[in-house]
């Protein structure tokens, strides 16, 4: 069933009757980027407002706190208030600890409009809304000067509401944050999953994606769409999504990168099919998704030896030549259902027979032990493991954090961010990629030693080379 749109707000008429024409040209005159939705997608009335805020968010419930990434409907509270407050709500604990929250979508010229080229932050100083002005993070926006990928140009951000919407709520909430308002255009998923990563920031920074999960006019057709996205999301498979006509795939495809790459915990909130709060004939299917960050990688002993024993049975099965096909997600523990990255390493009489793993968090912890451990017994750079050797086989697991990003511009620098013992280290670069996990301390114990390896797998010349690859740190702990 739709969700009924309350109509209201336009002088007296219902949404869709008409939209008032403003002058975008002279919106950002005073470096002040005026509403354009407000008194069609949001009351423009500062009172009723707060009132329609207060409303979606007191009918709404949570058992929920503190997330680092919100995933809500770009049409904003007022057209989808029981999807978009139940992720909205959990902002509420969060008023003395977010400072600044970035808001991104992808653009959508109009008709007859341009694309835009890479990915626009504007130059206003400040977005208004009826609750006042929120100033946006210039010390932030102004140190992607000069990526290749950003341009800072105020036209794309005119006549955008995926934007604007969640500017209210954000005010009525959080309070007097600074904002980073992102449109992406012609820009690859890698330059804005780059553009995050430098903007991530701790707790007190707040990622909010704008977008929906499909249009069209069969309400059944385009629920069924937008839950087979959603479905997608959570399960970490992203390919698809550039296939679907949801609003911001680019900017999705993007969080749920680093959602994957820092091990963050993903959960739907709610979801509705909604009507056109334009008054046209398609309807919109939306949602609200929320994830959250944990360093905690350490297992209770049971769920330790139920991994190890999950292990072993990929192991066993692979070597005696079955096949191994996953693992049934809901028959696991808690601590084993998580998103987590994992490398298994198999030794026999001391010697290694096969190590398999990876860096970046692409499942569940149990999937990722079965798929690596059946992969290890048949490391392409060593000889398949058989049966006889089965008695005697020893098994390392290592559970990888979250991988972090860091910004070395020399080899020094990034000597200071490795701990020895501590850190293993991801690299990226055009030409590469290679990953070093913290053991390789015992054999190459020094920076230079650890930092010359792996920028050699990666193809990345030292020193002149480090500051343009990516680098990422993690940590591992071993069972």
């Amino acid at each position: 069933m739709l969700s009924r749109l309350v109509r209201k707000y336009r002088f007296g008429c219902p949404y869709g009757m008409h939209r008032v024409q403003r002058p975008y040209a002279a919106a950002m005159a005073t470096g002040v980027r005026e509403p354009v939705a407000a008194g069609s997608l949001y009351a423009a009335d500062s009172q009723e407002l707060r009132t329609e805020i207060d409303a979606s968010i007191n009918s709404a419930h949570s058992e929920f706190t503190s997330p680092k990434l919100l995933i809500v409907p770009d049409h904003g509270l007022a057209a989808a208030p029981h999807v978009a407050g139940n992720g909205m709500i959990m902002l509420e604990s969060e008023r003395d600890h977010v400072k600044r929250v970035i808001i991104i979508s992808d653009y959508r010229p109009g008709i007859g409009g341009r694309e835009i080229q890479g990915i626009a932050v504007p130059r206003a100083i400040a977005f208004r809304t009826p609750l006042g002005d929120l100033l946006t993070d210039r010390v932030a926006i102004d140190s992607l000067h000069g990526h290749p990928s950003v341009v800072t140009n105020d036209r794309p951000f005119e006549k955008d509401t995926s934007i604007e919407v969640h500017l209210p709520p954000i005010q009525r909430l959080l309070g007097a944050v600074r904002i980073i308002p992102i449109l992406v255009g012609e820009a690859s998923v890698a330059e804005v999953v780059d553009v995050l990563e430098r903007l991530w920031g701790s707790r007190d920074t707040l990622l909010v994606v704008s977008s929906s999960f499909g249009s069209g006019t069969d309400p059944e057709e385009v629920g069924e769409q937008g839950e087979a996205i959603r479905s997608a999301l959570l399960r970490g498979e992203l390919a698809s999504l550039a296939r679907t006509n949801m609003s911001a795939p680019k900017s999705l495809a993007a969080a749920m990168t680093i959602v994957g790459r820092r091990s963050m915990g993903l959960l739907e909130l709610a979801s509705d099919t909604i009507e056109d709060p334009y008054g046209g004939d398609e309807v919109f299917n939306v949602g609200a998704l929320a994830a959250w960050e944990s360093t905690d990688m350490a297992l209770a002993e049971a769920d330790a030896e139920h991994l190890r024993a999950l292990a072993r049975a990929a192991v066993e099965l692979t070597v005696l030549g079955g096949r191994v096909e996953g693992s049934n997600m809901g028959r696991v523990p808690p601590a084993l259902a998580a998103r987590r990255a994992s490398v298994v390493t198999l030794r026999h009489n001391g010697q290694t027979r096969g190590s398999a793993g990876t860096i970046e968090a692409d499942r569940a912890l149990a999937g990722s032990v079965v798929r690596n451990a059946a992969a290890a017994c048949a490391d392409p750079r060593l000889p398949s493991i058989q049966p006889a050797e089965l008695a005697d086989l020893q098994m390392t697991i290592s559970i990888v954090s979250p991988i972090e990003r860091i910004f070395p511009q020399t080899p020094d620098e990034l000597s200071q961010m490795l701990e020895v013992g501590r850190h293993g280290v991801l690299v990226t670069s055009p030409a590469g990629r290679a990953a070093q996990l913290p053991a390789m301390w015992s054999r190459l114990q020094t920076h230079e030693a650890f930092i010359g390896m792996v920028a050699k797998k990666a193809h990345v010349s030292t020193p002149d080379g480090i500051s343009s690859a990516a680098w990422y740190r993690f940590e591992t702990i071993d069972y």
